[in-house]
């Protein structure tokens, strides 16, 4: 059935690229995170740096800029209002509401990338 059938508009599909301002330096998404995309890192992290080139192809993928990515080193993430509380490994990536620790597996995270930019809420920052 299409959206002239059912009466409803059609969906916007457009990356958003804007967020809400909370604070100074803390910005929150549409749906309350500090971020679409999570990387936590830390400077003793052995995988971050191959997880992080793994995460920056998936986004490529779809045509999403790298600065889509917020990158938060645990060891100083009270600057940056984004929670490290349930992150217990590194290195740890938020897509969205998928978890994905360790190195990841290159098809789970375009997976992830692709449900995260599917949802009305993703944006991209700038």
């Amino acid at each position: 059935m299409s959206t002239e059938e059912s009466g409803k508009p059609p969906r916007d599909r457009t990356m958003k690229t804007e967020a809400i301002s909370v604070s100074g330096t803390e910005t929150k998404t549409a749906c309350g995170k500090c971020s679409c995309i999570i990387l936590y890192t830390s400077e003793f992290c052995v995988f971050c740096e191959a997880a992080e080139e793994i995460l920056i192809d998936a986004l490529t993928n779809f045509g999403v800029s790298r600065t889509a990515i917020r990158e938060v080193d645990v060891e100083t993430e009270d600057e940056c209002g984004c929670r490290t509380d349930d992150v217990t490994m590194l290195p740890t990536i938020k897509v969205c509401d998928k978890h994905l620790t360790g190195l990841p597996e290159e098809q789970s995270m375009r997976d992830a990338v692709m449900q995260a930019i599917m949802k009305e809420c993703f944006f991209e920052r700038s």
